[in-house]
């Protein structure tokens, strides 16, 4: 009987608990707006799908900002939401749209979720087929205070963990192998020569380099004697196109032990981990702001015949290239411009919008492609 009276509670509590504790999905309806500019409709529509995906993501979270009693905050909580919609939203689609006295609407039905992002390996997985599954390859230089050789026990270790959770390893003993020792320690101290080599020679899009290096300490406890093992891991991520690090990290570990090999070999593996899931964590929100948010491509164009024509060209991309936030020039030398395009998207659709989109007298050809950096030819039309 008393089994039965306790079914019954926990069958009472279930029921008063709803979908949304359990982490469920939202189904909502959201209408988002555009104004038309330049006849660019399909520039427009993305811009009000954007407005629809973060009315939809507003709507699923509002009640809890009421709840939490943050109006005074609403604004900033706002813009947070606002600028991960996209992570929030699992999948959407158009119901309806229309142009009217210059403005696009649209009314999407949307499936909102409220999880964390790098809890959910589906999520991970699927953000990283979007983020065309980039590939990392992980190289290590590891050494002991005793001289020991503890091989690639750092590598070895972030290595594992990298790939339980989904990621492409490009293998790093190959890279050895035909790098040689002098290159392999250039591409280490931060050579931007080598890391592009790799990147174009064995398709590594980021590059995670570092170094493990480890002591043990003999303590004597009563009548035993006792190793302290430190091991003290340091790691930088790096875009193998352009040699830019985008995350540093240190963690360290100490493991006490009888046998100085095997607590140092222990100390390590611990401190490798920990630096690899930080690592994972920092990996995931570079992919997520790529995708979901704004991406930093650098273009590099040729052909410019001056520097108003360079501003001709900066302003015609601006007004016909979809996704295109902010275009920041670096510099300017003879016919040649480097260029920061904040935009959302990645390198791949810009590529794609300069080459088949109409830029009125102006024609755009790929010279170079890479994950994070786009060099093009312009070619001035006279009609």
């Amino acid at each position: 009987m008393r089994n039965n009276h306790l079914f019954v509670l926990v069958a009472l509590l279930l029921a008063l608990i709803t979908p949304d504790a359990f982490g469920q999905s939202k189904t909502i309806e959201s209408q988002g707006v555009a104004a038309v500019v330049q006849g660019n409709l399909d520039i427009s529509r993305d811009r009000a799908i954007e407005d629809a995906l973060r009315n939809a993501v507003e709507q699923a979270t509002g009640s809890l900002i009421e709840n939490q009693t943050l109006v005074e905050n609403y604004q900033l909580l706002s813009d947070k939401i606002y600028s991960r919609s996209r992570g929030y939203v699992q999948s959407y689609e158009v119901i309806n749209e229309k142009v009217e006295q210059g403005v696009f609407r649209v009314t999407i039905k949307a499936i909102v979720a409220s999880g964390e992002l790098k809890n959910d390996l589906q999520a991970l997985n699927l953000l990283m087929r979007q983020a065309r599954k980039p590939r990392v390859m992980v190289l290590f230089q590891e050494s002991t205070a005793e001289g020991v050789d503890t091989g690639r026990l750092a590598e070895d270790a972030i290595s594992r963990v990298l790939l339980e959770r989904g990621f492409k390893l490009v293998d790093a003993d190959s890279v050895r192998l035909n790098l040689g020792r002098d290159r392999v320690m250039g591409l280490l101290a931060g050579d931007k020569q080598v890391a592009a080599a790799v990147g174009t020679g064995y398709g590594a899009e980021m590059l995670l380099l570092g170094s493990a290096q480890a002591e043990s300490n003999q303590m004597i406890i009563g009548d035993v004697k006792i190793n302290s093992n430190q091991a003290v891991i340091s790691a930088k991520l790096v875009r193998a196109d352009t040699g830019e690090v985008t995350v540093s990290e240190t963690r360290r570990a100490v493991k006490p032990h009888v046998n100085s090999l095997t607590g140092t070999q222990m100390a390590i593996d611990e401190a490798s981990e920990l630096l690899a899931n930080d690592m994972v964590d920092k990996i995931i929100q570079i992919f997520h702001q790529q995708i979901y948010n704004v991406a930093n491509v650098k273009l590099i164009i040729h052909g410019l015949q001056s520097y108003g024509h360079l501003q001709e060209v900066v302003k015609v991309i601006s007004d016909n290239a979809r996704g295109i936030q902010e275009i920041y020039q670096r510099n300017y030398t003879m016919g040649t411009a480097e260029l920061d395009v904040e935009l959302t998207g990645s390198t791949q659709s810009l590529a794609t919008d300069l080459t088949t989109r109409s830029f009125g007298n102006h024609r755009f050809d790929i010279r170079e492609s890479t994950h994070n950096q786009l060099q093009v030819t312009v070619t001035s039309i006279h009609r």
